[in-house]
């Protein structure tokens, strides 16, 4: 499976209903390894958000292209195959957030390019907040509370050909709250993140303490 990071604000979880199977669909959502691997025995349905350790859900996704590759065959024993004449580029994602208290984030478009060769499953990386919503729950949160906030988003892109293409839509339950940390031992305080992907706030995890 070929790893592709993309940088965007934004993120999703579990799966609605489609009539038809999109040529792009998200069939798996995972909380990322601290090297930003993507585990795909592991999956999560919902998250949780600390913002007073972290600012943005990380979240991975293995996504598979579901347009099937037909070798051409030239000749005797000849084989021709392009497996990008059927791929799939990304070219952006809607977001949109749904919060309980309702925080009125606004809808967004984002930006965004990611290609996915026929009838192969891919990995992505990316976080679930545009920055009006972070900066909305930030406000939300800062006295304490917690948030409940439901991330929707739809890839949209094209095919090598120029055919529009849109995968299914997601929906990703998140618990956002803003909690400060102490080490629990006296004097200690929190380590420096040594690994590529800072966990730290996400699902419960908190920060390694030492002794300076």
């Amino acid at each position: 499976m070929k790893p592709i990071y993309l940088a965007a604000l934004m993120a999703f979880g579990s799966v609605s209903c489609v009539d038809n199977t999109p040529k792009l669909q998200v069939i798996h959502a995972a909380l990322p390894e601290p090297d930003c691997s993507i585990p795909e025995d592991e999956a999560i349905l919902r998250g949780s958000l600390n913002l007073g350790l972290a600012g943005d859900f990380l979240l991975g996704l293995v996504i598979t292209s579901n347009l099937v590759d037909s070798p051409v065959i030239v000749g005797e024993g000849g084989e021709v195959s392009d497996p990008d004449s059927l791929a799939i580029y990304v070219t952006s994602v809607d977001v949109s957030y749904r919060t309980e208290p309702d925080l009125g984030i606004e809808d967004a478009n984002i930006p965004l390019f990611g290609g996915f060769r026929p009838n192969q499953d891919s990995s992505l990386l990316l976080g679930v907040l545009t920055r009006d919503a972070q900066a909305a729950l930030f406000a939300a949160t800062a006295g304490g509370g917690f948030v409940d906030t439901l991330v929707t988003m739809r890839f949209r892109g094209k095919t090598a050909t120029g055919s529009k293409v849109e995968a299914n839509e997601f929906t990703f339950p998140l618990t956002v709250t803003n909690v400060g940390f102490v080490c629990p031992k006296p004097g200690d305080v929190p380590a420096q993140p040594t690994e590529a992907c800072d966990l730290r706030g996400l699902n419960g995890v908190v920060p390694e303490c030492e002794t300076p």
